[in-house]
């Protein structure tokens, strides 16, 4: 009996200690600030050893800081635009390679552009460059003319 009453004792001041216990009001979150990253937009003009004819230009489109886009026709290379945004945020950025036939020296340095995109934690940046080759005007105009493709570029990243 004296088991029983000793059990049934341990269960009443165990239960009221429980109960006389008050609950933690949860603290709210706060609310998380926005994470805000500068990505630069940049098209390279050389590869180090040779360089574009100045002839050529850049028609490119980009995302704003405010993921409109924007177009800029005719810019001379290089070409590098920078905007402070707000993530989550798609960053884009395509363009084509434009010319005046007549302004094509006789010996023409072209190459196919590709993106390199580098980001380090608060900056992101696509870079738009590539190998090129040097050729006659001719053989320029042919290839071209086969593969009009070679003279767009386009690259899109979300972070």
């Amino acid at each position: 009996m004296k088991k029983i009453t000793f059990f049934l004792a341990t269960l009443l001041i165990g239960g009221l200690m429980i109960a006389g216990c008050k609950k933690p009001t949860p603290e709210p979150e706060p609310e998380p600030t926005p994470a805000t990253i500068n990505v630069t937009y940049m098209v390279a003009n050389t590869d180090s050893i040779l360089t574009l004819a100045p002839c050529f230009k850049l028609n490119v489109t980009y995302f704003d800081a405010k993921g409109q886009e924007v177009t800029e026709n005719g810019v001379t290379l290089p070409w590098t635009k920078s905007v402070e945004v707000t993530r989550p945020f798609r960053a884009m950025m395509r363009g084509e390679l434009v010319y005046n036939e007549e302004e094509l020296p006789d010996t023409v340095v072209f190459g196919r552009y590709y993106g390199i995109g580098t980001y380090d934690g608060s900056s992101f940046s696509i870079q738009m460059i590539g190998g090129l080759s040097t050729g006659p005007k001719e053989k320029f105009l042919n290839y071209i003319a086969l593969h009009p493709e070679k003279l767009q570029f386009s690259v899109m990243k979300d972070f």
